[in-house]
């Protein structure tokens, strides 16, 4: 870890989905984290997690409600999610894609 952390770049995040609980070995805050670089864990899930997801997810009719964008109207998109005057999620997509 200590390793990939020196090689990311300034505000580079770095995401360890470990399948095995070890410790995190000691870092030296100036080598491997300062410039704004970031670590994240996330969770690790198997394919089965997935498939049981999805299940469930159709027994209990769940929707994603999404709103696109395209990428020229982000800003719109934060001002509209911000003012509340949609549900679910904002998706930007490129702008040749809408076309």
């Amino acid at each position: 870890m200590p390793v990939a952390l020196r090689a990311l770049d300034r505000g580079g995040v770095l995401a360890v989905a470990g399948i095995y609980l070890t410790d995190t070995p000691p870092l030296n805050y100036e080598r491997e984290l300062f410039y704004e670089k970031e670590l994240r864990s996330v969770t690790s899930n198997t394919r089965d997690d997935g498939r049981q997801f999805l299940a469930f997810a159709i027994d209990h009719h769940v929707r994603a409600t999404t709103h696109v964008y395209p990428m020229s109207q982000a800003q719109q998109a934060l001002q509209d999610l911000k003012a509340g005057r949609f549900d679910g999620a904002a998706v930007l997509v490129n702008d040749r894609d809408t076309a």
